[in-house]
């Protein structure tokens, strides 16, 4: 595929019982690295349990027959599936969608998703749903968030804030794609606050559990030490996003 920084693969797919699975949207391994793969799927599976929508996720195991194919079937893209070889992050395929237009309206029906989809982006620390990039697939009323390998953007920092709730650093939440139509309005943030405090400890190691060995490394301790901070505070936080949209 042509779209995007990292050029995901389109493949068709079978599920470990050898039936045919669909088509699915793949980031390869080469071209994000593991962090960006561990990323991919926790921002997922985060973005579920806030009952946010967002494609199916799945692990994609690209066979090294697959790939030799592939790669004497397109030379250029040789270097990038040969080094995919093993477990990759996939979402699948959604028909009917096209990205999110700049600076297109909210339609009233999905504002509270757009709400919460501001509140979570500044959660998981993702500065990459921008309103020249906004990562948001849309089919009149509904809309899907995507892409989740720059989340987590506080592992960067040499200092990390000691009061990550607070948005006083995240000034890149001033170039997401809501930011402008939420702007000065009024945000109902209850039935997210509620979410993130109920975030327990438990759906938190669920959600790691569910990360390849392989892609388990030092960052998944912090990602989970930032989250139980941010739960921890999670009304105060809800009062940061209040702040930062008057």
């Amino acid at each position: 595929m042509t779209s995007g920084r990292t050029s995901p693969a389109l493949l068709s797919c079978e599920d470990e019982s050898a039936s045919a699975a669909g088509e699915w949207v793949v980031k390869l391994r080469a071209s994000i690295q593991q962090a960006g793969l561990l990323k991919e799927l926790v921002g997922n599976r985060l973005a579920s349990y806030f009952c946010l929508p967002t494609p199916e996720p799945a692990l994609i195991t690209i066979e090294p027959e697959l790939a030799r194919l592939i790669a004497n079937s397109h030379s250029s893209k040789a270097a990038l599936i040969n080094g995919s070889v093993g477990l990759n992050f996939g979402t699948k395929v959604m028909t009917g969608f096209g990205t999110w237009l700049v600076d297109r309206p909210i339609p009233g029906a999905i504002r509270q998703t757009a709400t919460e989809i501001f509140a979570f982006d500044a959660l998981i620390q993702n500065p990459d749903r921008r309103f020249d990039n906004s990562n948001v697939l849309v089919n009149g009323e509904t809309v899907l968030i995507f892409d989740h390998e720059l989340a987590f953007s506080f592992l960067l920092d040499i200092f990390p804030s000691p009061t990550p709730w607070q948005l006083d650093r995240q000034k890149y939440l001033m170039n997401h794609v809501y930011y402008r139509q939420l702007k000065s309005q009024n945000v109902d943030l209850n039935a997210f606050t509620l979410r993130l405090a109920g975030l327990s400890d438990a759906v938190i190691n669920q959600i790691f559990a569910d990360v390849p060995s392989e892609w388990n490394n030092d960052d998944v301790p912090k990602i989970g030490l930032h989250l139980g901070v941010m739960r921890d505070h999670a009304e105060e936080f809800a009062e940061e996003i209040r702040r930062f949209l008057v």
